[in-house]
């Protein structure tokens, strides 16, 4: 036996003692690690190297039910602008000092008082396409089926203002800007989530 085979053999024997202690001393090498709770990770992220990516990550963490997508989505500046009706039927109180924070924690009731959520952005229309933002007019459908069983569809017309921050693009601003007749808005959903 030459001098390099003699090195592997000991080499080896040394990796395998070691992996023998480790594996008798408790580091549970061997066993199954616990599952994650369904839907505690949500969907999984697509990485918005395009502003118009962040419509899916806002869809897919709001349908899933978890509301993480949607979060990741927010910039840290974020903040949302009402219909002038909405604020007249519930008061600027419902919507003062809108932060990413008061967005995150009125989702998370919504979504904890759902049992499906369905959200469409309809053919999101660039209005301002500039190297580090870009703003784009959509209407929207929101969806909500509670858990009490009753259903709420909310539409109305929005703008959305993206910026590329860090990871990618994020969501800054929205801003209501027309209702459908017949229908609330997503925003006199937030409004009375929050307020109530």
């Amino acid at each position: 036996m030459n001098l390099a085979h003699a090195t592997l053999r000991i080499g080896g024997r040394a990796l395998l003692v070691a992996f023998l202690l480790a594996a008798s001393a408790g580091c549970g090498i061997f066993e199954p690690r616990d599952a994650n709770p369904p839907g505690s990770e949500g969907t999984p992220w697509v990485s918005p190297t395009l502003p118009a990516q962040v419509f899916l990550n806002l869809e897919s963490g709001l349908e899933d039910l978890t509301g993480v997508n949607y979060e990741k989505s927010l910039g840290d500046a974020f903040t949302f602008i009402p219909l002038q009706s909405d604020v007249d039927r519930l008061g600027a109180a419902a919507f003062a000092g809108w932060t990413k924070t008061v967005e995150v924690e009125v989702t998370q009731k919504i979504l904890g008082d759902a049992t499906k959520v369905a959200v469409s952005f309809i053919n999101p229309e660039q209005i301002r396409n500039e190297a580090d933002f870009a703003d784009f007019r959509a209407p929207y459908e929101l969806i909500v089926t509670y858990t009490r069983g009753d259903v709420d569809t909310l539409k109305a017309v929005a703008q959305f203002d993206m910026q590329r921050l860090g990871q990618g693009w994020s969501l800054i601003r929205w801003t209501d800007q027309e209702g459908v007749e017949g229908f609330a808005t997503w925003g006199y959903l937030r409004g009375t989530t929050r307020g109530g």
